[in-house]
């Protein structure tokens, strides 16, 4: 792991750590959460599971449908991500969903690595398609206003070079071709195997049926994220706003793809706050709402994670060798032994 990756993300959490506790008076803050009523975070957990169950099922749709992939291969596969992402830096933990996918054979891992790139354009789009359903009714600051734009054009323009590369397929392998023999060192069918496995991924874009299950799902998962969020709200204001809830996940989950520490430490927190904030909370329930949701979706997706990790028969040492060899070669075609 190089170590300027983990002091940009220990200095982004840092400051958004700053900004999140801002203005806060402790004893208000104490107030907040000892009177919250931790019931309501059982449903957000329960609804936590169902959404990374909905992510799972959407991603056996993007691997090419259900004949592909088998239902709880998938799930352990991004339960396994998730855990791993909480621990490594910059969202490496993504590294081990392709390959503990490919683990049974009929996926490789860069076919997988490459249905996660449309995996999050669909994700980034749907917030996006979400956000603009309250959008109209908001009072919303210049920078989140803009930072919004700037997320529909960066990500709009991904949809549509994926889109240019399905079309063109044959086109852009004729050029691949091209450009690898050009270059002497390299074993242009070795290299071509990898873009034509790649591009493979982008075949859900080629089928209405997969595409729309695709989004189908996405929409899915979103919404019981949505409503997790929601439940843990109901905690600390009984009067929460579905719009709210909402609104704070839209947010969040675009802040999320700034760099941070292992679990986005600090930055949920503080885009969860700022998002409450603008809804009439004060900072200091707000505050202690987004610390609580937080804890209860790391514990969620870490013991899921870990019990994942279990039944997939491989070590946590294993992993984490994997991972770092996976990002010193920028190759994650390789396969974890028994």
């Amino acid at each position: 792991m190089r170590k300027w990756t983990v002091w940009i993300g220990v200095a982004v959490s840092a400051v958004a750590l700053l900004l999140a506790f801002r203005g806060v008076e402790w004893g208000e803050l104490i107030r907040a959460a000892s009177q919250a009523d931790y019931a309501y975070l059982l449903p957000a957990a329960l609804l936590m599971l169902a959404a990374i169950a909905a992510r799972a099922e959407r991603w056996r749709w993007l691997l090419g449908g259900r004949d592909r992939v088998g239902y709880w291969r998938s799930y352990r596969a991004v339960s396994i991500g998730y855990l791993m992402t909480n621990v490594l830096p910059f969202r490496l933990g993504e590294l081990v969903r392709p390959i503990v996918i490919s683990r049974g054979g009929a996926i490789s891992a860069v076919h997988a690595l490459s249905s996660i790139a449309v995996e999050h354009v669909l994700d980034v789009v749907m917030i996006l398609a979400l956000l603009a359903v309250v959008l109209p009714d908001l009072p919303l600051p210049p920078l989140v206003a803009q930072g919004a734009r700037l997320s529909a054009v960066a990500f709009g323009g991904a949809a549509v070079v994926m889109m240019l590369l399905v079309v063109a397929h044959k086109r852009v392998e004729r050029a691949v071709v091209r450009f690898l023999d050009a270059i002497s060192w390299i074993d242009t069918p070795t290299w071509l195997r990898r873009f034509n496995s790649a591009m493979e991924g982008l075949s859900v874009l080629r089928s209405p049926r997969l595409f729309v299950m695709s989004t189908l799902w996405t929409l899915i998962g979103w919404l019981a994220s949505v409503a997790s969020l929601y439940c843990a709200m109901l905690a600390f204001v009984p009067a929460a706003s579905l719009t709210s809830a909402l609104f704070a996940t839209v947010t969040s989950t675009l802040v999320l793809l700034v760099p941070s520490t292992p679990g986005y430490i600090g930055v949920l927190e503080w885009a969860l706050r700022d998002s409450l904030v603008l809804f009439g909370w004060s900072p200091e329930v707000a505050l202690a709402c987004a610390i609580s949701f937080h804890f209860m979706e790391l514990a969620v997706m870490n013991v899921s994670g870990v019990g994942c990790l279990v039944r997939e028969g491989l070590s946590w040492s294993a992993m984490m060798s994997t991972v770092r060899e996976a990002e010193t070669r920028h190759d994650v075609a390789v396969t974890v032994e028994d």
